[in-house]
């Protein structure tokens, strides 16, 4: 049997020793406990792992677990990254480590956007992790990115991955909504709407010819947006257009006004938004 003696070269400080696989872990008890209470509560309460000097650990990976304390021990502190993540969220959700799952999810948020926001089956694989450990944050973007893709997509992506039907709902829902969004976006491009979107200075009228004052509405601007987004202005003034737009809806926005708009806009616009901040 292996000993890992990474966590305390020199053995002073162990007072555990975890048996993982093929494998001796030494580690201490104290450090353990003070980042999950699931190992305070067997170190210290009435279970047998409090007396014995070495705690099985059956069904662990041994590199997963490695990993993991690597991530807790304070001289390590080891970045939790796209690439070990993975590895990591089951064991810092069984043990409770909640600044750790903080950490995961984060790192999952970035992963997502950067890589998956236009595959929707890595969408409902991560709604599936989210569900498992309790990451609402991460599934509920992950519903709202799945939502601006297609029926079909819908279906061979829950074939796959078994998401709660709450969630499939949801996902149907609001690409029922952003459906009903675009057609009432159709009526408003007109030809009459692209003379505005290309006149010298359009940003000075709605996309019904109406000045903007200072009290247009969010709701206004989101569909603004939207069209900018779906046809694809690429004029010299059309960079000129979206930005003034978005900085009309970050005003808006600390208001807390039509919130479900934002919400549905396309991830590109909402990121554009984001580096603005």
């Amino acid at each position: 049997m292996n000993m890992n003696d990474e966590f305390h070269k020199d053995g002073k400080l162990a007072d555990a020793t975890f048996v993982v696989e093929n494998h001796k872990i030494l580690v201490s008890k104290a450090v353990l406990s003070v980042a999950s209470p699931v190992f305070c509560a067997m170190f210290e309460g009435d279970f047998r792992e409090k007396t014995e000097s070495e705690i099985p650990l059956p069904g662990k990976n041994y590199e997963d677990f490695v990993e993991f304390l690597r991530c807790i021990y304070p001289d390590k502190m080891k970045v939790i990254t796209a690439r070990n993540v993975y590895m990591i969220l089951p064991l810092a959700h069984e043990y409770s480590v909640e600044r750790m799952m903080k950490r995961c999810q984060d790192v999952l948020m970035r992963t997502v956007r950067k890589n998956y926001k236009e595959n929707v089956e890595e969408l409902y694989r991560h709604i599936h992790f989210s569900e498992m450990y309790s990451l609402e944050e991460l599934k509920e973007k992950c519903i709202y990115l799945a939502s601006e893709h297609t029926l079909k997509q819908f279906k061979t992506a829950k074939e796959m991955y078994q998401i709660t039907d709450a969630s499939h709902g949801k996902i149907i829902e609001l690409a029922l909504r952003r459906h009903e969004l675009n057609k009432a976006d159709e009526k408003v491009f007109t030809a009459k709407t692209k003379l505005q979107f290309y006149s010298e200075e359009p940003v000075q009228c709605d996309l019904n010819g109406k000045l903007i004052t200072n009290g247009r509405r969010a709701s206004d601007v989101c569909q603004a947006l939207r069209i900018i987004e779906r046809f694809k202005f690429t004029t010299n003034t059309s960079n000129n257009i979206e930005s003034s737009l978005l900085e009309k809806l970050q005003i808006l926005l600390d208001k807390e006004e039509d919130m479900e708009e934002f919400d549905l806009l396309p991830e590109s616009v909402k990121a554009a938004l984001q580096n603005r901040s």
